[in-house]
C-alpha cells in the first residue's frame, strides 16, 4: 500500500482534530518518481519549475506528507484524487476530485526546512490552522531584532537558538494562519507561554491565537489555531 511506504512522524501536536505529521525528506525514494506517483499533473508542472534539488525535494515532501495522511484518513484512495492549491490568501487550499468529500479535512497547512517537511490537517469546521518548522541552528541570532522583542514571554530560559527558533515557528505559524504571506510583520506578534510548549500568540491588530510548539531532533515544530467563523461560511 502506498500510504504504508512513506515513513511519517506522528507528533504530539495533534490534539483537537487537528493531526500534524513529520517527513524525514532525506528518506523519500527517487523524487522524480515519488512525484509522478503522487501529483497531478498541474502539481507536476510546479514541481518541475523548481531548479534547486533540495527545494525540490523539501516542496515534494511537503505535498507528500499531506497526501499520506489524506491516504490514511481515507479521504482518497490515490495520490493524485486530491490536489493542493492555493487560496486567495495564498494559503493552500484542497480540491478534491468528483466523488471525494473534502468535508473530512476543512483546512491544512504545510512547511519545509532542511531535513523535515510536516503538514498539519483540521476537521474542525471554523478553524483556520498555520504550522511551522524551524531549525534550532544560529541562524536566526542575527535576525534577533526583526522579529522577537520583551514582549516575548517564554515560561522558562532557553539558549538563544532555541528560543529564536521557537519565536520564529510561532510567528510564522501564526501568519499562516492567516494568510498573511511575506508581508506580515513578525516583529508586531506577540507570543507567551500560558504552560509548557502551550501558547498565546497576538497580532497587532488584536487577533488571538492558540498555539503549541514540540522539539523533534533539533527543529521546532509550531502550530497556530484560530476559530474564524466568517472565513468558514465563505468556503
Amino acid at each position: 500500500m502506498l500510504a504504508e511506504a512513506v515513513e511519517l512522524v506522528p507528533l504530539a501536536l495533534t490534539a483537537d482534530d487537528v493531526e500534524v505529521s513529520l517527513l524525514d525528506v532525506t528518506r523519500l525514494a527517487d523524487p522524480d518518481v515519488t512525484a509522478a506517483r503522487f501529483l497531478t499533473p498541474t502539481e507536476l508542472e510546479d514541481y518541475a519549475r523548481l531548479r534547486h534539488p533540495a527545494r525540490r525535494r523539501e516542496w515534494l515532501g511537503a505535498r507528500v506528507c499531506l497526501k499520506t495522511m489524506l491516504l490514511r484518513r481515507r479521504c482518497v484512495t490515490d495520490p493524485t484524487q486530491c490536489e493542493i492549491t492555493k487560496d486567495a490568501a495564498g494559503r493552500p487550499w484542497l480540491c478534491f476530485a468528483p466523488g471525494f468529500s473534502g468535508a473530512v479535512v476543512r483546512d491544512c497547512s504545510l512547511s519545509h526546512k532542511g531535513r523535515f517537511a510536516c503538514a498539519a490537517a483540521s476537521s474542525l469546521a471554523a478553524t483556520r490552522v498555520g504550522v511551522d518548522i524551524e531549525e534550532i541552528s544560529p541562524r536566526l541570532l542575527r535576525l534577533d531584532r526583526a522579529f522577537a522583542g520583551d514582549h516575548d514571554r517564554p515560561i522558562r530560559p532557553r539558549s538563544p537558538e532555541e528560543r529564536l527558533a521557537l519565536l520564529w515557528a510561532l510567528k510564522e505559524a501564526c501568519a499562516k494562519a492567516t494568510g498573511g504571506g511575506l508581508g506580515f510583520a513578525l516583529g508586531a506578534v506577540e507570543c507567551e507561554e500560558t504552560a509548557e510548549g502551550r501558547h498565546r500568540v497576538r497580532t497587532a491588530d488584536g487577533r488571538e491565537f492558540r498555539a503549541r510548539h514540540v522539539v523533534h531532533d533539533r527543529y521546532v515544530v509550531a502550530l497556530c489555531l484560530t476559530e474564524d467563523e466568517a472565513w468558514a461560511a465563505a468556503q
